[in-house]
């Protein structure tokens, strides 16, 4: 009896660590960083005296590499929307983009963004600017994972 209950014991620690990486592997995790590309047009909205800043968006059905994402829409590069969030359902980042406020129609910009801890929100934490051509810091096909800094 006794050796049963630890066996018990051992095999729902097993599951349970083998669901959490089954998790992980399948969407990026809160705190995480990591890149989206988002098309306009999108518009920025700044309240509290422009200290909050929020551009909402929709989530494409296919990623990046795939399919580009459409007007108002954003994806991430190699993988079609994973976790809480759905194909053609909204989000919103938050944070300063810089020169994609606003962006503009067919437009396309790179940024790295981290999960929120509440309300599925998207927090910003780097603008990625494609460099050596002209709509820098704009970005065209091909797309990458890479850039973002963790």
């Amino acid at each position: 009896m006794f050796r049963s209950r630890w066996l018990a014991i051992a095999g729902v620690s097993v599951l349970s660590v083998g669901a959490g990486w089954v998790a992980n592997a399948q969407a990026p995790a809160e705190g995480q960083t990591f890149a989206i590309y988002c098309r306009g047009p999108l518009s920025t909205f700044r309240a509290e005296g422009g200290r909050v800043i929020r551009t909402p968006f929709k989530w494409a059905k296919d990623a990046a590499t795939k399919e580009q994402p459409g007007a108002g829409e954003c994806a991430l590069p190699s993988t079609p929307p994973q976790g809480p969030e759905k194909a053609g359902d909204t989000s919103t980042i938050v944070g300063n983009l810089g020169p994609f406020d606003n962006l503009p129609v067919g437009t396309i910009g790179k940024v790295c963004v981290s999960r929120a801890a509440q309300n599925n929100e998207l927090v910003v934490k780097e603008i990625l600017r494609q460099l050596g051509h002209q709509t820098a810091p704009f970005h065209i096909p091909p797309f990458s994972e890479g850039g973002c800094s963790s």
